[in-house]
C-alpha cells in the first residue's frame, strides 16, 4: 500500500511538469512560431490568429523616447507590425540599440512583433528588393533578430512591386522570393517570414498561384502569404471582399492581411477612397484570418489613424470600429499561453 502511495504521488508530481494545452496533452517547445497548413503556431503549440495595429515606432524614426506599446496592448492586440528602415536619416533607424528596445517592449506587452522594411514600397527593381532585405543577414543585426527569435516575424520588404506582375511576371516574382528565403535562411534566419502580395501588397490572389510552391521551396516551411487590403480596383463590394477572403481560406497556407484600413490613397498621395473596413474584419474573422490595421498614430492620412497622438484614451472613431467592433474586434484576439 505505502509502494502505491508513492507511486500515485510520483505520477502526480511528474505529470505536473509536463507543459500542457488544451484538453491537458502535451505541448511542444519550438524555438520560433511555426506554420502548419494554413496555421500559424506559438511555440507552445497554441493557433494564433494575429489581430493588431502597425506601428511606425519612434515617431517615425524622430521620437527616440517614445514609447507605445503599452498604450497599443490596451487594445488587446496580439501582434504588432513594426514599421522600420534599412536606411532612413532618422535617428532610430540607424541605430540598432533602439530596434533591440523596440522587440523588447512589445514582447513584454505579450504582443507579437512583425518586424518589416519600409525603404523599397512599391519598388519594381528586384535587385533593390533582395538587397534590402539582406538587410536582416547582417551580423549586428541577426544578432538582435536571433535574441528574441522566438516570438518574432520577419516581413523582409513591405510591398514589393506596384504592378500585378501576372503571367510571365509571376515568375519573376516567384524567383525574387526564392532569392530572399534562400538568403534568410542560410544565415540561420528560421522565423516566419511574411511576404507582401505584388501591387504594393494588394495581389491576394497571387498566393493562390505560387504560395504553396514558396512554401515547399522554404527549407523551414515557415512562410505566411500577406496582402494589404487596399482594393478599391481589386474588391470594392462586400460580395467581393467576402468571396475573396473565403476563397483564400481554402488555399492550406497561412495567409494575414498585413494592412487593412478604412481609406486609401491615390496615386498622388490624396486619401480619397473610403474602404470597407468592417467587411474586410468580418470576413477575415469568419475565415480565421488574421489583420493588423494601419495606422496606431502619425499617417499623412488622418482619418487612417486609430488615435490622435498615440495614447489609448485618444482613439478615433476608426480607431473605436477595429478595436471595439464586437466579436470581431481586435480586443478579442486570442493571445497564447506560453507567453
Amino acid at each position: 500500500m505505502k509502494k502505491l502511495f508513492y507511486l500515485i504521488c510520483f505520477i502526480t508530481l511528474f505529470s505536473s511538469c509536463i507543459p500542457t494545452g488544451g484538453g491537458g496533452t502535451p505541448t511542444p517547445n519550438n524555438p520560433t512560431i511555426t506554420v502548419k497548413g494554413k496555421h500559424i503556431i506559438a511555440p507552445c503549440g497554441d493557433t494564433i490568429v494575429p489581430k493588431g495595429v502597425n506601428y511606425a515606432v519612434y515617431g517615425w524614426g524622430w521620437n527616440t523616447s517614445e514609447n507605445l506599446f503599452p498604450e497599443i496592448a490596451k487594445s488587446g492586440a496580439n501582434c504588432v507590425r513594426i514599421v522600420w528602415y534599412k536606411n532612413n536619416s532618422a535617428f532610430a533607424y540607424s541605430n540598432l540599440t533602439l530596434l533591440d528596445s523596440a522587440l523588447s517592449r512589445c514582447i513584454q506587452q505579450k504582443m507579437i512583433p512583425m518586424l518589416e522594411l519600409h525603404d523599397v514600397t512599391c519598388n519594381n527593381d528586384t535587385t533593390a528588393i533582395i538587397n534590402t532585405a539582406n538587410w536582416f543577414t547582417q551580423t549586428n543585426v541577426k544578432t538582435i533578430l536571433l535574441k528574441y527569435q522566438k516570438w518574432l516575424m520577419l516581413n523582409p520588404v513591405n510591398e514589393a512591386g506596384y504592378v500585378m506582375w501576372n503571367s510571365n511576371n509571376e515568375t519573376r516574382f516567384r524567383l525574387m522570393y526564392q532569392t530572399i528565403i534562400s538568403n534568410l535562411r542560410n544565415a540561420g534566419l528560421n522565423m516566419p517570414l511574411v511576404l507582401d502580395a505584388s501591387d504594393c501588397g494588394q495581389h491576394l490572389n497571387l498566393w493562390k498561384s505560387i504560395g504553396t510552391s514558396l512554401q515547399n521551396f522554404d527549407p523551414k516551411h515557415n512562410l505566411i502569404f500577406s496582402a494589404h487590403t487596399y482594393w478599391t480596383s481589386y474588391a470594392n463590394s462586400t460580395t467581393a471582399i467576402t468571396n475573396l477572403l473565403n476563397d483564400a481560406a481554402t488555399w492550406n497556407i497561412p495567409v494575414v492581411l498585413g494592412e487593412i484600413a478604412n481609406k486609401q490613397d491615390d496615386n498622388s498621395g490624396n486619401c480619397i477612397y473610403t474602404l470597407d473596413v468592417a467587411t474586410v474584419m468580418q470576413a477575415a474573422h469568419n475565415n480565421n484570418i488574421g489583420y493588423l490595421a494601419w495606422v496606431w498614430t502619425q499617417d499623412n492620412c488622418g482619418a487612417r489613424q486609430m488615435t490622435t497622438n498615440g495614447n489609448f484614451n485618444t482613439l478615433t472613431s476608426y480607431g473605436n470600429t477595429i478595436i471595439n467592433t464586437a466579436t470581431i474586434g481586435i480586443k478579442y484576439a486570442k493571445k497564447p499561453r506560453c507567453w
